[in-house]
């Protein structure tokens, strides 16, 4: 790499959880300066800009070329959001970097990214907006369970969106639920808590949440109906589950709308479905 390092990178991304770049776009990363000021680099005109950074030390599958092009050749280089400026450390989201590597440039970016990339594929973004602009306002109560947070994009949202609230997000990696923590120190938002468990043995009291969510991820599950029962198992007496699934898109087996009405109903919920776009919305209330 031809070019001095203006600083480094930090966040908890490593080679495993890069392979899921839609996370990363939806992820804060903090810049470090070393070598110069965050004045000399960040203008309060400019939303966005390009980061070039160390590459990524992986390879994508040949069908994610473009991944390649962007984050594994000479240099990375990534077209991020600014979030906030804080002396010397740059909040950027949508930073396509490891934790510790190293910062060659920061330019202000004035036009969107090429739209004809296949980075991540738009129609699952596209799908995933449209449902949350129903559920996400229907995620109510003084105790929000998010499950399967990821990196924590949509409990952030929903503790931004009910302020008295206390949300929290649980997923597998330790690693993750740190990020998810990053995330909200940028957002300055202090009403979300994350833990790392499992969905099959949740570390709550019987009845703990008014309101349980799980947005594109129980399809994801070997054992749905175990979920299902531990879900149920810590919603409160009048609360709810929310769950989006989408129905074009699964790991091995096809399920429609009918499917995710029964999986529900035979663990002990009333269910109301609503099919939005390509994907049914569920809210299922304790019986």
């Amino acid at each position: 790499m031809p070019f001095k390092a203006l600083g480094k990178v930090t966040n908890f991304a490593d080679r495993e959880t890069m392979q899921l770049l839609a996370l990363w776009k939806e992820s804060v990363s903090i810049v470090k300066l070393e070598k110069v000021s965050s004045e000399e680099l960040i203008f309060e005109e400019y939303s966005h800009y390009i980061v070039v950074h160390e590459p990524l030390n992986m390879k994508f599958p040949e069908k994610r070329e473009e991944w390649n092009k962007r984050f594994c050749g000479h240099a990375g280089i990534s077209v991020v959001e600014l979030i906030k400026v804080n002396e010397n450390k740059i909040y950027f989201k949508g930073l396509f970097a490891e934790n510790m590597s190293s910062v060659y440039g920061i330019v202000p970016y004035t036009s969107f990214d090429y739209n004809e990339a296949d980075f991540p594929a738009a129609g699952m973004e596209i799908l995933k907006k449209q449902t949350m602009e129903v559920a996400l306002p229907q995620a109510t109560g003084k105790t929000i369970l998010d499950v399967g947070c990821g990196v924590g994009s949509l409990t952030l949202q929903m503790a931004k969106m009910n302020p008295q609230s206390k949300v929290t997000g649980i997923d597998l990696l330790e690693d993750t639920m740190k990020q998810c923590y990053l995330n909200a120190t940028a957002y300055d938002i202090e009403n979300a808590e994350f833990k790392a468990a499992s969905v099959y043995e949740l570390p709550f009291d019987d009845g703990a949440f008014e309101t349980v969510t799980c947005f594109f991820m129980i399809h994801h599950l070997e054992d749905i109906p175990k979920a299902l029962s531990e879900v149920k198992r810590v919603v409160a007496n009048g609360g709810k589950v929310l769950a989006v699934e989408p129905l074009d898109h699964n790991h091995g087996t096809e399920r429609g709308i009918q499917d995710w009405v029964d999986y529900f109903e035979n663990a002990g919920f009333a269910v109301e479905t609503q099919q939005i776009n390509r994907a049914v919305f569920v809210i299922a209330k304790l019986k």
